[in-house]
């Protein structure tokens, strides 16, 4: 009966179709006949029997999946990057380390999954990359070296946990340091919030740029089939629809005065660096993915607690308000982490500052990381009538 059924509860719906419909079902053994009472009684018992063992079966294998989780041992099939024992990198797979620097500095997963798949570089299973596939890769503490556990208690109905809490460190090589593998759990950890490291920026200054009349920040668009930054005037929307500039024109000019700068003075690098990576130490060395999973288990449990009338509206939406400034402020954290390294990346580079820019490893997301690292906005002024560009109409506003 357990392999017909797996539950008494299933059974009882077995029992009620054979009521509804007069089928008559019985084992093979004629053992069971569910046609009569004592059939019945003898098949709600070995159920009944046959649930309890299968229970018992469980809990023993939960037991012993912690316990090897402890311990730091390997499990599963063999992971991208690693052989199967873990004892080795892959180096024809430590690609997985240029995915991170590049998802750090602000690339999108799906962006990265698309650079791989016109490489001809395959999954393990000779699959082409998925956003999906790819971000499973980055944020699973393997690649740090590090053990992680995520039990099957910890499940949602039709949802698997992405990340769960780190057992054991050091356990087989590297492909990235624990500090980077944090950040990216972080970052990719959770589908459900959207933070701005994980987009990909069409324009290169998007929301960067702001408007020199109202102070809102403009976003591309196209027009007449040629990109350009516009402060829009719509319902809902703050702008005042009296600047325009195309694109082309306005992120050269922001090159050039950023890069103008920082090769004019020689120190200007060297101090946004030192700025950007004590803003991004924070006060605590605590893993900011885990702090984030927290503030988001708080959450839940204060939303079960007003529909349980355990507390008011107020008292939830105050306490909803502290929550998320907190997570405001993890999030700013990982960010501000983002843009030191797009800075100690490009002060790494060889050349002049042009010549840096061009670098193949200076990507879109990288460019625009260095660009926030720099400025807390770029104004666009209005243009001089009769005047066919105007370098002065872009002005960075430098970070003190």
């Amino acid at each position: 009966m357990d392999r017909l059924t797996r539950s008494p509860r299933e059974l009882e719906d077995v029992i009620d179709l054979h009521d509804r419909h007069g089928v008559q079902l019985a084992t093979c053994g004629s053992e069971i006949d569910l046609s009569t009472p004592t059939g019945r009684l003898i098949a709600r018992t070995l159920g009944a029997a046959a649930r309890h063992e299968a229970e018992h079966k469980g809990e023993r294998q939960r037991r012993q999946s912690r316990q090897a989780a402890g311990q730091g041992k390997a499990h599963g099939a063999r992971g991208y990057g690693h052989t199967r024992d873990r004892a080795q990198v892959v180096e024809a797979e430590a690609q997985v380390r240029e995915c991170a620097r590049r998802a750090l500095a602000g690339e999108s997963v799906k962006g990265l999954a698309v650079a791989l798949n016109d490489q001809g570089i395959l999954t393990m299973t000779g699959r082409q990359w998925t956003r999906q596939a790819l971000r499973a890769v980055l944020i699973s503490a393997r690649i740090s070296g590090r053990r992680e556990y995520r039990p099957t208690d910890s499940y949602q109905p039709g949802h698997r946990p992405l990340t769960g809490p780190i057992t054991a460190a050091g356990m087989w090589p590297q492909i990235i340091s624990p500090e980077d593998s944090d950040r990216l759990r972080a970052l990719l950890g959770d589908s459900s919030r959207l933070r701005p490291a994980n987009r990909s920026y069409r324009y290169l200054l998007s929301g960067v740029f702001r408007c020199g009349v109202c102070g809102t920040p403009i976003r591309g668009r196209a027009h007449a089939g040629r990109a350009r930054y516009q402060c829009v005037k719509q319902p809902g929307r703050p702008g005042c629809g009296k600047i325009a500039v195309f694109a082309d024109l306005a992120e050269a000019e922001a090159r050039d005065k950023i890069l103008t700068a920082l090769n004019e003075s020689p120190g200007l690098l060297g101090a946004l660096l030192a700025k950007q990576q004590a803003a991004a130490a924070g006060a605590d060395s605590d893993d900011p993915g885990a702090r984030l999973r927290a503030i988001d288990e708080r959450r839940d449990e204060l939303a079960a607690a007003w529909a349980a009338g355990e507390i008011s509206r107020k008292e939830w939406a105050t306490a909803k308000r502290v929550l998320d400034g907190q997570a405001s402020q993890i999030e700013s954290r990982i960010n501000r982490s983002a843009r030191a390294r797009a800075l100690a990346e490009f002060a790494a580079l060889t050349g002049d500052m042009w010549q840096r820019w061009e670098d193949p490893a200076m990507t879109t997301s990288a460019r625009r990381a260095l660009i926030e690292a720099c400025v807390i906005a770029i104004d666009v002024r209005p243009a001089t009538p009769g005047r066919r560009w105007d370098a002065d109409r872009i002005q960075p506003v430098w970070i003190a």
